[in-house]
């Protein structure tokens, strides 16, 4: 399974930019808002493969909705706010809230050892506790990789052997001690909620959270289920639809298993400022970060200051997300049926255009040819805030970005000194002074810029050699 917790293709400094002179929708205007979602996502379709649908809404009330691309391809059935996709990891915010809801029925505690309720379970993992599953801090090892790596995913599997593939191996790391994410922790979260309810964790998610909600609409995804609505999953190569990569959703079992609208979602998020599935005191547990900003089954951040839930999930041919802002009361998710939907940058800028905040209208940027002896130019390290350095290399003909703890990403050239990035379009122009030497660039991303000066490392010293005399005294020489 694909992980797209913290969509880290790219840099993200919404945080730590200034402000620009862009379009803002007004916060209390909900028109407006839709007015300027359905602007912003008809520029969108002009530049990108994006097929998903959307839901914007504040206090409950929807502000935006709308569905993009094909549900199916080969019948032209068009994408809706009621299309059914897969939510990959998404799920986890679901069972990490059936486990608190056993916790609180008091059939069992988040500080219980695993091998409390799976005695059968690896010996080298019984010591690992429930909440250091939910928490990706056990150093359980992940299995889905490597059903990959042995081509397994297209096979059926029993829930009791969903982590055959690395039942044999030690942990990754003493159990909370690091952070690492791992959805076989998850997979044995489902198997729990089995041991302990005699009943499929699905059919126990539909009791206690789904029916409750009327999120009728959303349940567990299998390879035999017709499913009305569902959206099909795709890939794209040299611009074409392709089907994705087969996964048997079996092998994924409570990692990610289940399937839900945009329109279910809201009513989940509606939820979440109530008691009706659980008191606020076992959300506010599920909500505490431990390590990494993870709580349960939610990455918790910031933007702008006030504080975010998120998740992000990822199968082949689907990306998904849904964020939750608990002071501002906004609620988005952008579920998406083919690979390479900029779904990220959806959410991020129409979650702007609710916030009242900078965004960028998409444009289409054109590559320009340039001649690559420029580039030496704008090499160096460059301060996008304190210890936190964009380094600008060349490598051939082409030139790279990376930021201090994040990934290279190729720079296009599309005019002279001015480059755009095809991840998270982050538009990147280097400033030259009155000596034409560049000392310093600005950098565009989602609405905002921010000023960067060239680092200069300060000279290295001269090591002083000392010789010795053939009378014994020393003699310095430079």
């Amino acid at each position: 399974m694909k992980r797209f917790l913290f969509s880290s293709l790219c840099i993200v400094l919404v945080s730590f930019v200034a402000r620009a002179d862009n379009a803002v929708a007004t916060k209390d205007d909900p028109k407006a808002i839709t007015e300027k979602c359905a602007a912003y996502m008809d520029a969108r379709m002009k530049i990108s493969k994006f097929s998903g649908s959307i839901m914007v809404a504040r206090n409950g009330e929807v502000l935006f909705e709308h569905g993009y691309g094909l549900a199916n391809v080969e019948h032209s059935v068009p994408n809706t706010p009621k299309t059914k996709f897969r939510l990959a990891s998404v799920s986890k915010q679901f069972v990490a809230t059936g486990i608190m809801i056993l916790e609180h029925d008091g059939k069992l505690k988040v500080d219980d050892k695993l091998e409390k309720h799976l005695p059968d379970c690896p010996k080298a993992w019984a010591d690992v506790t429930l909440a250091q599953l939910m928490s990706h801090t056990s150093g359980v090892p992940e299995n889905l990789r490597p059903a990959l790596f042995q081509g397994k995913w297209p096979l059926p599997v029993g829930s009791s052997h969903v982590y055959d593939v690395v039942k044999d191996k030690p942990l990754d790391f003493k159990p909370g001690e690091k952070w690492s994410y791992s959805n076989t922790g998850y997979d044995l979260l489902g198997l729990i909620i089995e041991k302990i309810t005699g009943k499929p964790y699905g059919d126990f998610l539909k009791e206690r959270i789904f029916d409750p909600l009327g999120m009728h609409d959303t349940g567990i995804d299998s390879r035999p289920l017709v499913l009305k609505d569902r959206a099909y999953n795709y890939g794209l190569q040299k611009g074409e639809y392709v089907i994705a990569q087969y996964i048997d959703i079996s092998a994924v079992y409570a990692a990610g298993s289940i399937y839900s609208t945009v329109e279910d979602l809201l009513k989940w998020d509606n939820a979440l400022y109530s008691d009706k599935i659980l008191p606020q005191k076992s959300w506010e547990k599920m909500w505490a970060p431990v390590k990494n900003g993870y709580g349960f089954g939610w990455l918790i951040t910031q933007r702008s200051g006030k504080k975010v839930m998120v998740h992000n999930g990822g199968l082949p041919g689907c990306t998904t997300t849904v964020e939750h802002h608990p002071e501002t009361r906004l609620f988005m998710s952008v579920l998406c049926n083919v690979e390479g939907s900029p779904m990220q940058r959806v959410c991020t800028d129409l979650s702007a255009i609710a916030l009242s905040e900078p965004y960028d209208m998409p444009v289409e940027h054109k590559e320009t040819k340039v001649d690559p002896k420029t580039f030496d130019a704008y090499v160096g390290e460059f301060e996008l805030r304190p210890k936190f350095i964009l380094t600008i290399s060349k490598s051939s003909d082409d030139l790279y970005a990376q930021a201090t703890g994040q990934i290279k990403f190729k720079l296009y050239p599309e005019a002279d000194g001015k480059f755009f990035a095809r991840v998270d379009e982050i538009v990147i122009t280097f400033v030259k002074d009155e000596k034409g030497q560049v000392n310093e660039m600005n950098y565009h991303q989602g609405g905002r810029d921010i000023k960067a000066k060239r680092v200069v490392k300060p000279p290295e010293k001269k090591e002083e050699k000392k010789e010795e005399k053939k009378d014994g005294k020393k003699e310095e020489k430079n």
